[in-house]
């Protein structure tokens, strides 16, 4: 779930009884229920101290509406107890109330009154307010938008050991997104979020392992690691997997592996996947020849827009493999990855003017084409122009 739709979090019950509770019975009784999950129990013991005005069986009745347990689900009534107990100063229920302000669930939708809540949670050093802190700064609600305070709030949360805030500011450090990229805190947080057990964690210390970023490269632990994500079904990982059986990256070479997991992330649609079975199909690599499957793997990355497919994808109508020969389509292809950048491309459009196939032969275009290639270094194009220029003469 993202985090900036992660507001309304529900929590179990802390028990946290104020000092006006005198005998230890009740309280001891309310605790057995609960952990015989005897709730109709809990609901008549705690209504006995909401009704006496204790907070924190104000607290607890909410959560019990909340959930629906020993009582019928009802979320305004459960914020009605919520903020009884949060009129009290209760940390957990201002929390509760708050995220009740910011979703509209049990409340009426008011981000300011939200924000003032998860103020006041966070003063008492409640996790999930520093959280809320920081979504509310992010997307302005309640307050102006921030990303620097943002930012503050989520890191308290992540110190407080919230592994979902952890993961976000692991991948936001790595990849630069609303913050200045760090390597070394996105492997900071991705260390401190490990034990958690979420295979996310492994995929991106598999990532920072593998090139790196924030530690010193360890072949042997982001193998283990993005083996670790993929058995998992991080579809992201299943790639890399297949690019380090391809390299031996922490693992001896192996083209079949390889394949069988460039397989996998090509049926979850991953672009660079389809491009690399492609490529594998077309060259016997890991798996038997097969031009037409090539071919149609080819034809999904490149209609998803990645440049060397594009190009490739030329390749293979120019020359009829996996495909019937068709000019047009080859030089369509060839600029579409001449658009994106792609030198051999942008010879390949020359060198197709220069031929006439699938357009009227013209040198004017040839060399216009050809002269955007040298300029790029490509060889092929140097001496196309010097064979132009010597027709000339």
């Amino acid at each position: 779930m993202n985090i900036s739709q992660k507001l309304l979090v529900l929590f179990t019950f802390f028990f946290l009884f104020s000092s006006n509770i005198a005998l230890a019975g009740p309280n001891e009784d309310l605790q057995a229920a609960y952990k015989r999950k005897d709730y109709r129990t809990v609901f008549r013991i705690a209504s006995d101290f909401a009704k006496k005005g204790d907070r924190a069986g104000q607290y607890i009745l909410g959560e019990l509406y909340m959930q629906g347990h020993g009582v019928k689900k009802n979320a305004w009534s459960a914020g009605q107890w919520y903020k009884k107990a949060a009129d009290q100063q209760h940390p957990i229920a201002m929390y509760a109330i708050g995220s009740m302000y910011a979703t509209g669930v049990g409340a009426k939708k008011n981000p300011k009154l939200a924000f003032q809540m998860y103020t006041k949670a966070a003063g008492k050093g409640i996790p999930d307010a520093y959280r809320g802190l920081g979504i509310m700064h992010e997307n302005g609600h309640g307050t102006k938008k921030n990303m620097g305070a943002a930012i503050h709030w989520y890191e308290k949360a992540a110190q407080k050991g919230m592994t979902d805030v952890q993961i976000m500011l692991s991948e936001r450090f790595l990849n630069g997104a609303g913050v200045k990229r760090n390597f070394g805190k996105a492997f900071m947080y991705a260390k401190k979020a490990e034990k958690s057990g979420n295979p996310g964690v492994n995929y991106l210390l598999g990532l920072m392992y593998a090139n790196g970023m924030g530690t010193k490269k360890n072949p042997y632990h982001a193998f283990r690691n993005m083996k670790i994500a993929a058995d998992k079904k991080v579809v992201s990982a299943y790639y890399s997997l297949g690019a380090m059986y391809i390299k031996g990256l922490g693992v001896k070479k192996n083209p079949y592996h390889a394949f069988q997991w460039f397989k996998k992330a090509a049926l979850k649609n991953i672009p660079l996947a389809q491009h690399n079975l492609g490529l594998m199909f077309l060259e016997g690599k890991g798996t038997k020849k097969n031009p037409y499957s090539a071919f149609q793997w080819l034809s999904k990355s490149a209609k998803k827009g990645l440049p060397a497919s594009m190009f490739l994808l030329g390749d293979l109508y120019v020359d009829g493999i996996g495909v019937k020969k068709h000019h047009g389509q080859a030089l369509a292809w060839y600029r579409k990855a001449a658009d994106k950048g792609v030198p051999l491309a942008i010879y390949s459009v020359g060198a197709m003017y220069a031929n006439g196939y699938g357009v009227k032969r013209d040198l004017r275009q040839a060399r216009v084409w050809f002269q955007k290639a040298a300029q790029k270094n490509v060889p092929a194009a140097k001496k196309a122009l010097q064979r132009l220029n010597a027709a000339k003469k």
